[in-house]
């Protein structure tokens, strides 16, 4: 237990060692921001490909049926972060300007526990969306043909503290329930420079998010012959509305106008979704995986200045290499190398044109016989385009995971 408590608290002390976040993402001043696709777990190097796959050693996230397949008898605790730079281009940004970001960032703490033979139950937490961006652009004044230049900024984002429970039915079938809180805020901030007006006028928006949220998975896997395995996975969620609390302050130089601690409460609603994926694993070397998943945001009928939100698809394969060997009286993985690819459209429409992600990972892990292992992934990517007056947006970014586990509370002799 000592190395355990030891594990969780170098991750808060990462969390608060590391600095907030700046890297710019210039979509996420839309809806609810950028909505989080990475599970940060071993299946980050295969394009988050895990709706099928399940292991008894580590955590998938995207489906929380898989957790039943986990050892007996040992307690598992996951943390995971991310370093990401951006590179961005467009007919609207100078090319004198800095048009790279970066950062680094804690992402993920999660633990889990076989409960019963049967049972298993996980905790965490995980990222669900975030906004950052800021860029200039010019605001027209109402009623006049006169502008003035803007300076737009915004950050935070939501995330969720989970509960999962997964039964296993029987030695095929398993099935699981993903219950969280979402919570999380975002400031909007919108900077006007003097010349129409006498000095700096500050508009301050702070938006803050909570309510649960639900998620339900189930897995099937099948041997199909002595040397083939078949997995079938699946998971889906209902609308869930989100409880909008927003509050206003307009400031000109050092003069509060405007001030409303409650300015606007709402809800937004997060659409339907379902997904599925199928995986074969052969002579349990070789994993081959392709997940689908699908948001119906068109239903909600949102939309703002120039923008509409649409339905979201994503589509993906991963490829897994895993080295195994024998010691003692069982089956030993020593290390996996993985690879894949990734599409998706996104659930904006900006200027006529949807906003899509395409880009591929490779991925490795090392596994320890004193129950650490090391995941990490590396994905490049490219997001938007510079149609239509829109920018793209270049990416790369790296994840790395440790994984440990330990007997919990059994008197049975530990030979790893």
């Amino acid at each position: 237990m000592k190395k355990i408590i030891l594990f969780i608290s170098l991750f808060f002390a990462a969390v608060i060692s590391v600095h907030a976040q700046n890297n710019t993402s210039p979509y996420s001043i839309l809806g609810i921001g950028d909505i989080e696709s990475s599970y940060f777990d071993r299946s980050s190097g295969m394009a988050n490909t895990g709706i099928s796959l399940s292991s008894n050693r580590f955590l998938y996230h995207s489906n929380p049926a898989s957790y039943s397949n986990l050892d007996d008898h040992w307690f598992h605790a996951e943390i995971s972060m991310r370093y990401k730079t951006s590179n961005y281009t467009g007919n609207l940004i100078s090319q004198s300007s800095n048009n790279t970001s970066s950062d680094l960032q804690p992402k993920k703490i999660a633990i889990a526990i076989k409960v019963k033979k049967r049972w298993t139950a996980s905790l965490g937490l995980l990222p669900y969306s975030n906004s950052n961006y800021s860029f200039y652009a010019p605001k027209t004044v109402l009623g006049t043909p006169y502008s003035t230049n803007a300076y737009y900024e915004g950050s935070g984002g939501i995330n969720q503290i989970y509960f999962a429970n997964s039964l296993a039915i029987n030695k095929n079938l398993s099935v699981g329930v993903h219950t969280a809180f979402l919570f999380g805020h975002m400031q909007q901030k919108e900077s006007l420079a003097s010349g129409l007006i006498d000095s700096l006028l500050v508009t301050t928006k702070n938006i803050y998010y909570n309510n649960p949220y639900f998620k339900f998975g189930l897995q099937y896997h099948k041997k199909l012959s002595s040397t083939l395995k078949l997995g079938f996975g699946a998971t889906g969620s209902f609308q869930t509305k989100i409880r909008s609390t927003q509050s206003l302050l307009v400031q000109e130089g050092v003069s509060t106008v405007y001030s409303n601690t409650n300015y606007l409460s709402e809800y937004f609603k997060l659409p339907y979704s379902y997904a599925s994926g199928l995986s074969f694993i052969l002579k349990d070397k070789f994993t081959f995986a392709t997940d689908y998943s699908h948001q119906s945001w068109s239903n909600l009928n949102y939309s703002g200045v120039g923008y509409t939100l649409t339905n979201s698809d994503r589509y993906s394969v991963g490829f897994e290499f895993s080295k195994k060997v024998k010691y003692r009286d069982f089956i030993f993985e020593k290390y996996y190398l993985q690879s894949g690819l990734f599409y998706n459209n996104s659930y904006v429409i900006l200027n006529t044109q949807q906003i899509n992600d395409v880009g591929g990972s490779i991925g490795a892990g090392f596994n320890s016989l004193k129950g650490l292992s090391i995941m990490t992934a590396l994905e490049v990517g490219r997001r938007g385009t510079i149609s239509n007056g829109l920018v793209k947006e270049n990416y790369v970014q790296f994840t790395i995971g440790i994984s440990y586990r330990d007997f919990w509370f059994t008197k049975i002799k530990r030979y790893d």
